[in-house]
């Protein structure tokens, strides 16, 4: 009986969970992780610029953050338009510490002229890694 309550709850529940749309994310960003993945879209013509802004911005973080771990700039094959940013730290002073150097400020400042619309952020929490 327990399992056929669970197969129903699971039923009813599998077709909101796929309906709900991907901005029904949380607003609030959570306090507890220590990696994001961040898509970004360019404005139409501007792909070129906001990769360029992406590279320089990992030049500074690799500069002025020392508890990054890694910051891996990719592009969607499919949709060039599209960049993503796949960030690690090693705690979470360090991602306190993300974007806080006033170069990264005025970089920030300016990416709005770059960006189609807002970026689409999730907040992890390392569970392990590759030794």
């Amino acid at each position: 009986m327990k399992l056929i309550v669970t197969a129903a709850l699971i039923a009813l529940t599998l077709p909101s969970m796929a309906a709900e749309p991907p901005a029904a994310r949380p607003a609030a960003r959570p306090t507890n992780y220590t990696a994001m993945v961040v898509k970004f879209r360019a404005k139409p013509g501007k792909s070129e610029e906001m990769k360029a802004f992406w590279l320089e911005m990992q030049k500074e973080v690799a500069k002025s953050e020392p508890g990054n771990v890694y910051y891996d700039l990719m592009v969607m094959p499919s949709d060039p338009d599209v960049y993503v940013i796949v960030e690690r730290y090693k705690d979470a002073a360090a991602v306190a510490a993300h974007g806080q150097s006033e170069k990264a400020k005025a970089m920030f400042a300016k990416l709005g002229e770059l960006m189609a619309g807002p970026p689409q952020a999730d907040y992890l929490q390392l569970i392990s890694s590759k030794p």
